[in-house]
């Protein structure tokens, strides 16, 4: 998968490797990607580490008194970013499969990630 082309020919990767609810940093990502596809910025993201619990379903930020904002996620479809990616060695890590994730997601192994990484020209990391 290649980026899409914009006129600007500017690309986006947001990386996130935050848990969800331990700093504002996976929210400050879902925002930033949500601002960028509105103005029709090619945009993907690329979850590794503790990032991939960003997407796991049934979070239950109410027990800390939090917005869940973990199911902003799901709307990235109606936002055009199709482009999401895991990297497989975090989903073992994590002892997690891709069922238990909110949306749809294509793992990558390192060399893929690296790979994939590369076909964006601004890469930002939360």
């Amino acid at each position: 998968m290649n980026p899409v082309n914009t006129s600007d020919n500017t690309s986006h990767a947001i990386i996130i490797t935050s848990a969800p609810f331990e700093n504002a940093k996976g929210q400050e990502a879902l925002e930033l990607a949500l601002t960028l596809a509105t103005f029709e910025q090619a945009v993907a993201l690329f979850f590794s580490g503790s990032g991939l619990l960003q997407l796991l379903k049934s979070q239950n930020a109410e027990l800390l008194k939090l917005k869940n904002y973990t199911d902003g996620f799901k709307a990235l479809d109606l936002y055009d970013i199709e482009d999401v990616f895991i990297e497989q060695q975090s989903l073992a890590d994590l002892h997690l499969n891709e069922n238990d994730l909110l949306i749809e997601t294509q793992a990558l192994t390192k060399s893929e990630w690296l790979l994939q990484l590369a076909n964006y020209n601004v890469i930002l990391k939360f």
